[in-house]
């Protein structure tokens, strides 16, 4: 998967969950988005890694 499917991914379920905590307490919410917002992180994170990953690979087949 490319870095722009994990932020499409990550943005997917982020509004996804949302959706679903709108019949939660608030209190729940709030702890719902932190993780929602930690996944997110994790997910952007996964693909700069994957990115510079392939850049690497490509500058090495590139000599």
């Amino acid at each position: 998967m490319n870095s722009k499917g994990y932020v499409a991914a990550a943005l997917a379920l982020t509004a996804s969950l949302w959706l679903t905590g709108c019949q939660q307490e608030p209190e729940d919410k709030l702890e719902d988005a932190k993780q929602e917002m930690s996944d997110a992180v994790d997910s952007v994170g996964e693909a700069v890694e994957s990115t510079g990953e392939a850049i690497e690979q490509k500058a090495q087949e590139a000599q």
